[in-house]
């Protein structure tokens, strides 16, 4: 399809996510799909357990949009009210789907008695097309109705991402047909946003015809974000020209973690094997480490010590990054103390950083990441 790229809206359904209760997982991972399908995802609402407000949310969002998707309400209970808001939407009666109900009552018979509230699951509007759910007792819907797409789909993650995969995403392709959205990431650290703007200039307003450009600030730096319909050939320059614009600052591109190309460094200038010593950071340096991804030449992280009743060692390894986070001073501003003795071995120096609470955290984690990936891989 040629033009503008479909649009879509996400009602995230659950009075737990309003709460705060449960993180909202689902809008991420649907977010980073459709992008991959080329459709702009142009609003995520998050809804209570109401039938008049999911039915209202239903009709406004329809309007507005080609494409609804919606997450959550679909279980057995009172409060599972999803199914019956797109049906007051759209003005239809629920009525028994006896296939449905069969293969409840074969998924139940596997594993013992089906209660008798997990029958709603097997209601249905005439122009619902049911969407199989191999792992999960709810069935999702694919309604297409009045030039408009609306899909209903679990809440639960590993449901919801499973049936986005295989049910919903075959149908999106042969219904919308776009373009996908090609997108280039430029990772960096140590720039603040406008710093980064200053020195990209005219490459960040006027990329290039058809290309978008942005900058987003995350707690392993600042990313900058070139974008294109197609296949994407057309990034290579502006991806090459702003990494010679801004040198070292470059830490990684796309989907490379900052704690990944840290060990890669550390491997690199001979450490088999990393450990390491956090203060008053609560662990933010053990928790990105531990999370990083083995890969061959990179040194292992092998586990940390937090500084938390005088400890003053870390785990035997050939390397140990050193972390501190220093008071604030009278302005609010932050520093880091950061070393690594060992096989490996940085001076130790001092970092600024930005940020509050827990985030101040992480960003203390990740300039020391950095410091290491520029001094081990230099």
């Amino acid at each position: 399809m040629a033009g503008a790229a479909p649009r879509a809206w996400l009602l995230s359904i659950g009075s737990e996510l309003l709460a705060g209760e449960t993180v909202d997982s689902n809008a991420a991972f649907l977010g980073r799909r459709l992008v991959g399908l080329g459709i702009a995802l142009i609003g995520v609402q998050q809804l209570p357990d109401e039938r008049e407000t999911i039915a209202r949310a239903f009709a406004d969002a329809r309007a507005e949009v080609d494409l609804v998707l919606a997450t959550g309400g679909l279980g057995p209970t009172h409060d599972d009210l999803t199914r019956e808001g797109l049906a007051d939407a759209l003005d239809e009666p629920l009525t028994p789907d006896p296939a449905l109900e069969e293969q409840l009552r074969e998924r139940f018979g596997r594993i013992g008695r089906m209660p008798p509230s997990n029958l709603r699951q097997a209601l249905r509007i005439a122009s619902a097309e049911a969407l199989a759910n191999p792992i999960g007792s709810a069935p999702g819907w694919w309604v297409e109705r009045d030039g408009r797409v609306t899909a209903l789909m679990p809440g639960v993650p590993s449901e919801m991402r499973r049936m986005f995969d295989e049910q919903v995403t075959p149908r999106l392709t042969a219904r919308f047909g776009a373009m996908p959205l090609a997108v280039r990431t430029v990772k960096t650290f140590g720039i603040g946003e406008s710093a980064l703007a200053e020195m990209l200039g005219t490459l960040l307003d006027e990329p290039g015809a058809g290309l978008t450009a942005g900058i987003y600030a995350r707690d392993d730096g600042g990313h900058l974000r070139f974008t294109a319909r197609g296949a994407g050939a057309e990034l290579d320059a502006p991806v090459a020209r702003s990494r010679e614009v801004l040198g070292e600052a470059v830490w990684g591109m796309n989907d490379d973690r900052l704690p990944e190309v840290a060990l890669a460094a550390l491997g690199g200038a001979g450490a088999a094997t990393v450990a390491s010593w956090e203060a008053d950071t609560n662990g933010a340096l053990l928790t990105a480490l531990a999370g990083a991804e083995p890969s061959d030449g990179a040194a292992t992280y092998v586990g940390g010590t937090l500084d938390a009743g005088g400890a003053t060692s870390a785990p035997l390894a050939d390397a140990v990054i050193q972390l501190s986070l220093l008071p604030e001073d009278g302005h609010g501003r932050s520093r880091v103390r950061v070393a690594v003795s060992g096989a490996v071995q940085l001076a130790r120096a001092e970092l600024r950083i930005h940020g509050s609470g827990d985030q101040r955290m992480r960003r203390a984690a990740f300039a020391a990441l950095d410091h290491v990936r520029r001094g081990a891989g230099g």
